[in-house]
């Protein structure tokens, strides 16, 4: 078994055991199993969605169209092929994707209910304010982007993965739900399911207030930005001195971004080469200062990706040091490959966490430390908090929300990350069978 399927063995394991067990209170102190808010006579939740907003994706297809003003669909055709980039395929996926978005639309109208669609380009707080519910139609891309602007936590959010042999979708509805869709909207109707409320985190950031009054999300989504400018052999091209950072000041104000993550909070060096110099304060405790490749703070839900694939152990390094205990160190251990992959996935499955407990995970990435110092200042490279302190000492840092939004985040800014249960996220968990 390769290494991406021991990966995402361990990820179904994970989501099953958590899905179908139950998670000691223990393991995670604050956990809130919640119910949902509305329900029927028989028992049943019970979800209006009247007005329905579908939040379609944007295609690699449409993306490549949008960074190019004014250009025929031959032009467009022409530069990708010349490129290298497999242009039919593209274009078939695009067609594929608004495919389905238009069949989700028709069988939602074919049983009486409104709909609108947006794109990235048109979602706007009006729209989520008219509607009922947000049906995202993608990945957990597109979810997250869905996610990522509805701040009312009995707004709920339900996605349709669009392109299930493509992708694990799994902040979306099971799979059948895609191949099915009038029985997805029958069982959503009939309430054939649970409610589930997300953790989010909300970022608390403080700073000189000049810097924060312009202080601006950046989509990466949709950056047409170089870091490398072209160069230039125009000897008469003036050279613009770097930006001057502004003086410090004793009077400092907080702003709350306007930005919810579901999955992470991600603080760094935007050069990933660049080391990142950060102070960390984890809940009460005191402050340390560290040299690292950024730092991941993530919720239940985001428990399952980056943080999982920073912390996880594959197989073949659990096997190297079961080999290295037995030779060298006389410990009488199993050294087969099997049992080395279910050791791996024993500890890869305590990485994971319910995606709506009140706790965090942090994770200090590529800790730059010293032999004689292993645990500096009693700061544990990785563990979990109910809040989290970062105080930026970069030159040229982020604080990214969920891959997405990037909010500049250099030196002397303060961050404090924090889960209140009025920012969790509503939506719904189905079986992954037919419910009839």
């Amino acid at each position: 078994m390769s290494v991406l399927n021991n990966f995402s063995v361990s990820i179904a394991r994970g989501l099953r055991h958590l899905q179908k067990s139950d998670i000691p209170q223990g393991l995670f102190p604050g956990t809130v199993i919640r119910r949902g808010s509305s329900s029927t006579k028989e028992g049943r939740p019970h979800l209006k969605m009247e007005k329905s907003l579908i939040v379609s994706k944007v295609t690699r297809y449409e993306y490549e169209k949008y960074s190019r003003e004014n250009i025929s669909d031959k032009e467009l055709e022409s530069i990708l092929r010349k490129r290298g980039s497999d242009y039919d395929a593209m274009l078939q996926n695009h067609r594929e994707q608004k495919a389905f978005e238009e069949s989700v639309a028709k069988s939602m109208r074919d049983i009486g209910l409104k709909v609108e669609m947006a794109s990235r380009l048109t979602y706007s707080d009006e729209l989520i304010n008219w509607c009922d519910v947000v049906v995202p139609c993608g990945g957990d891309g597109t979810f997250l982007l869905a996610a990522s602007r509805v701040r009312d936590a009995n707004k709920p959010v339900i996605g349709f993965n669009s392109c299930p042999h493509r992708s694990v979708g799994r902040l979306c509805l099971p799979t059948w739900c895609s191949n099915d869709l009038k029985g997805a909207l029958y069982a959503l109707k009939e309430g054939k399911f649970k409610w589930l409320h997300r953790s989010r985190i909300r970022t608390t950031v403080t700073g000189v207030p000049r810097q924060l009054e312009k202080i601006t999300p950046v989509d990466l989504h949709t950056l047409h930005y170089c870091r490398y400018p072209p160069v230039s052999h125009n000897q008469d091209t003036e050279c613009h001195p770097p930006p001057v950072a502004d003086e410090p000041s004793s009077e400092l104000s907080t702003k709350v971004l306007p930005f919810l993550a579901l999955n992470e909070v991600f603080i760094g060096e935007s050069v990933t080469s660049r080391v990142s110099l950060l102070r960390l304060q984890i809940d009460n405790g005191q402050w340390t200062q560290t040299k690292s490749s950024g730092l991941c703070v993530t919720t239940g839900t985001g428990s399952t990706s980056w943080h999982f694939s920073i912390n996880c152990l594959r197989t073949h390094s659990v096997l190297e040091l079961m080999k290295i205990l037995s030779s060298e160190f006389d410990v009488k251990v199993d050294t087969r490959l099997e049992k080395a992959r279910e050791v791996a996935e024993r500890y890869n499955q305590k990485l994971m966490f319910p995606p709506d407990s009140r706790r965090l995970a942090y994770s200090v990435r590529e800790y730059i430390t010293f032999e004689e110092f292993p645990a500096p200042r009693g700061l544990r490279a990785r563990d979990s908090a109910a809040a989290v302190r970062v105080r930026s000492h970069c030159t040229d840092a982020g604080l990214v929300v969920d891959g997405s939004v990037s909010f500049p985040f250099n030196d002397g800014t303060e961050a404090l990350l924090e889960i209140y249960p009025e920012d969790s996220l509503m939506t719904v968990q189905m079986d992954d069978t037919l419910p009839y």
